[in-house]
């Protein structure tokens, strides 16, 4: 499952895709959340990268939305930074179930 995430953590409440993703990966699903436009300020956060990283959950960030709000420098090891075709790649090749969070 891939959850792609939009919106700014400030601007929109986590919790109920969060639940869906530790959710998918208790019954063994592989699980991946993909942060693009403001969603990606989530991943300048050590707490929030420890809370998916540490129940399995893979994190991706979309470079080119990193790079206009200045986190590039800021993004841990444990984010996978993708472009546009990585992203395509993680919609139509990586997972066969898409959720699109806005």
């Amino acid at each position: 499952m891939l959850i792609i995430l939009s919106k700014s953590s400030f601007a929109s409440d986590y919790e109920s895709p969060l639940k869906l993703a530790l959710k998918a990966v208790g019954k063994g699903e592989r699980v991946a959340i993909l942060h693009i436009q403001d969603a990606c300020i989530a991943v300048a956060s050590d707490s929030y990268l420890k809370k998916l990283t540490s129940s399995g959950i893979e994190v991706y960030a979309l470079k080119e939305d990193c790079e206009a709000r200045g986190l590039l420098q800021k993004i841990k090891n444990r984010v996978k930074t993708v472009d546009y075709k990585g992203w395509v790649n993680l919609v139509m090749n990586e997972h066969d179930k898409i959720v699109s969070w806005t």
